[in-house]
């Protein structure tokens, strides 16, 4: 029944919203070019901060900004997102606080106070995964 009534309405293939009287958001447009000499632009909001390098849609390589001169804009772009900080290991976060000689003092220490409690005895070696 409900199958007889959606006949013939052509739902979803025509909007009923018109676009009189919208305003739109004021936008920006930049310029880039490719090393290989492609230019292309891109649409921004009137307020954002443009990016130095842009990936172009059509041939995928990175575009730098032009000025309106029609020259590529210079230096590094404040706006590029900082590489991530090198992994630092425990052993260098130890190396930070201690000195070899003086881990060698703790480990020596802690040996003698594990063969003192019976956790651990001269001649057993303990062998590591």
């Amino acid at each position: 029944m409900s199958e007889k009534r959606l006949r013939g309405t052509r739902l979803g293939s025509v909007s009923l919203e018109s676009e009189v009287g919208v305003e739109f958001a004021p936008t920006q447009i930049a310029t880039f070019r490719t090393e290989q000499g492609e230019e292309f632009s891109v649409r921004f909001a009137a307020d954002a901060e443009l990016p130095y390098d842009w990936t172009s849609p059509r041939s995928g390589t990175k575009g730098r900004r032009l000025d309106a001169k029609g020259k590529p804009i210079e230096g590094v772009d404040p706006n590029a997102p900082t590489p991530p900080p090198t992994p630092v290991t425990h052993w260098e976060q130890l190396l930070k606080r201690r000195t070899i000689p003086e881990l060698e003092v703790i480990l020596a220490d802690r040996i003698a106070e594990m063969r003192a409690n019976g956790q651990l005895t001269s001649t057993e070696r303990r062998k590591s995964a």
